[in-house]
């Protein structure tokens, strides 16, 4: 931000008493978001078979996912600037949740690719969201904190979805996998009402009505966005990569079984997990014995760009274990450098968050949806190896990027 930038009529100046409960709440929403969005990675073997998909196949049907969530993160962002995320959060959780639970009756690949676009219509919202309600209601210094909370959810979705989904799948099927997962959405809407309800007033405040283009060209202007950008194509991508392709290579390439490989991938997104909590608490912690915020940063990110290295390993070793242990290492690295960049992304224009986060947000999801059929296809053929050497290496370009921000003092 700017340093002769007008505060925002509703950023934060101090930490809402009752703001870290509904911290809770945004991260059992991104639970939810990541356990909807799991379902299909996790079955794929039964939905490839039922449907004759090979892995380039699934890939578009994921990509489809990825395209609707790029576009309506970029409008979505704004809309939840101009609106506020009062109303806007709990619409997108029933949206999401409802498209999960439709995918069950799928009766063609179309259908699944269709419920596929509709989830990431709804799922597109729940960063966004996330992020003003974290910038309206914490002050600057327990954002990291905050962010770091609410961006686990991913981690812990992707946690216990491996031990939901197959317990549902073995025991019911996996279209009573969606069914279930589907109808928990629900349930939050409820529990948000409830606990968000102190600091309605100031969730559905709405932002100065600017013109959409003219928000976007303002955000386009400043390089911080263009160096964040770097990190949202390369470690966003990194982070769908392990929730996408990771259970299904363990079962396809790694030669466990449905119930092993799913439960294996509970060791990696335990990774995710670990990253997320250490590396917030680590900035707040080092920001309160008073070292300067970016220095804390940019620490922070270099211990998780060495660790996303041991993704360029996994190809290379001939023991599932190890693989599992490299990839585990690579999760802590992926969510410890997201908690940072999120952290960032808040700063480039404060008034404007849910835009920023948005459109890129969607750069990072139309790069990643071009790029998974390809993943698709270089599996089909047996080079799995070259997608883990390019995970490996190429956050060290983000991590120029951000190193370029951070040695500056912070987003300009």
């Amino acid at each position: 931000m700017s340093r002769s930038a007008a505060p925002s009529t509703t950023e934060a100046r101090r930490t809402l008493p009752h703001a870290w409960r509904i911290a809770i709440v945004l991260f059992l929403a991104t639970v939810l978001n990541y356990v909807d969005r799991q379902v299909l990675s996790l079955n794929a073997e039964h939905v490839m078979e039922e449907f004759r998909l090979n892995r380039e196949q699934l890939g578009w049907i994921l990509a489809a996912f990825r395209y609707s969530y790029a576009g309506f993160q970029i409008a979505g962002g704004w809309l939840v600037d101009l609106a506020g995320p009062w109303i806007i959060y709990p619409a997108a959780v029933g949206l999401w949740s409802l498209a999960g639970l439709l995918t069950a009756f799928s009766r063609s690949s179309f259908q699944l690719a269709a419920w596929r676009f509709l989830l990431g219509v709804g799922e597109a919202f729940n960063w966004p969201c996330a992020l003003q309600v974290t910038r309206r209601l914490l002050d600057a210094r327990d954002r990291a904190l905050a962010n770091g909370i609410f961006n686990s959810g991913s981690a812990f979705g992707a946690l216990i979805s491996p031990v939901l989904v197959t317990f549902l799948t073995l025991r019911y099927g996996w279209r009573a996998s969606f069914v279930v997962t589907g109808a928990l959405g629900a349930f939050w809407v409820i529990l948000w009402s409830r606990v968000a309800g102190a600091s309605r007033a100031v969730l559905a405040a709405p932002s100065p009505r600017r013109p959409l283009v003219a928000i976007l060209a303002g955000i386009l202007r400043r390089p911080s966005f263009w160096l964040l950008s770097v990190s949202a194509v390369i470690v966003n991508s990194a982070s769908y990569l392990l929730a996408d392709w990771i259970p299904l290579y363990l079962k396809t390439e790694r030669h466990f079984s449905f119930a092993v490989g799913n439960l294996l991938a509970v060791v990696v997104f335990a990774g995710l997990d670990v990253g997320n909590l250490a590396v917030g608490f680590l900035s707040r912690r080092l920001a309160q014995a008073g070292l300067a915020v970016p220095v804390a940063r940019l620490r922070a990110v270099l211990a998780s760009c060495v660790l996303m290295t041991a993704a360029a390993g996994v190809g290379y070793t001939g023991s599932g274990a190890l693989a599992v242990a490299l990839l585990a290492l690579t999760a802590v690295g992926v969510a410890g450098f997201l908690v940072i960049y999120l952290t960032l992304v808040q700063d480039v224009d404060p008034e404007n968050t849910g835009a920023v986060a948005g459109l890129l947000g969607g750069i990072g999801n139309l790069s990643y949806g071009l790029a998974s059929p390809y993943i698709g296809r270089l599996a089909d053929l047996g080079r799995s190896r070259s997608v883990f050497v390019l995970a490996g290496l190429l956050p060290w370009l983000a991590f120029a990027a951000l190193h370029r921000v951070l040695r500056a003092g912070g987003v300009r």
